[in-house]
């Protein structure tokens, strides 16, 4: 074997030990979950729904504090594994009734027709309890995970890490 054909042989095999353990990798989630399992597509729609509830504007937005995270973990630590599987089966529910109104999976429809949808499921009617229970707490706990952000506490609440740090002992009451 010429130093060429070795060459080529090393870079071929590196290239392929790169680029195979990728293959397949879109249907795993990037977050480790316990008990619910999930797809990659339904967490990048749990992402995009944070995203909706509280998009990013000239402040931060959920995707920034990463709520969905937070949605995900909170649902898998916290719950029982009866609300768990409510929280899944509503999830799947969501990401199926969104493709059937629309054709095409909730990640890929417009704007106008997520916000169309997200409005739909405010309003609760004809949605069955396990969609609407894993709205409510998808947006409960988006709502949580922002406003408990770092962002959030110092520039819009005010937050002080200590109580009557302002005191100035030296200035008359």
């Amino acid at each position: 074997m010429n130093r060429r054909a070795a060459i080529n042989s090393v870079l071929i095999l590196s290239l392929g030990a790169i680029v195979l353990p990728s293959y397949g990798r879109d249907s795993q989630p990037l977050i480790k979950l316990k008990n619910i399992a999930l797809t990659a597509d339904e967490e990048n729609m749990v992402m995009q729904l944070s995203d909706l509830i509280i998009p990013k504007t000239n402040f931060i937005g959920a995707e920034d504090v990463k709520a969905h995270e937070f949605v995900l973990k909170m649902s898998d630590d916290c719950f029982d594994p009866e609300k768990q599987n409510k929280f899944t089966r509503g999830l799947k529910q969501f990401y199926k009734l969104a493709k059937e109104k629309y054709g095409q999976s909730f990640k890929n429809c417009k704007p106008v027709q997520q916000n169309e949808w997200l409005q739909n499921v405010e309003k609760k009617k004809e949605l069955s309890d396990e969609l609407v229970f894993f709205y409510e707490t998808t947006k409960r706990y988006t709502l949580q995970a922002f406003t408990s952000s770092k962002e959030y506490m110092t520039d819009v609440a005010k937050y002080k890490m200590l109580p009557g740090s302002d005191f100035k002992g030296c200035v008359m009451v």
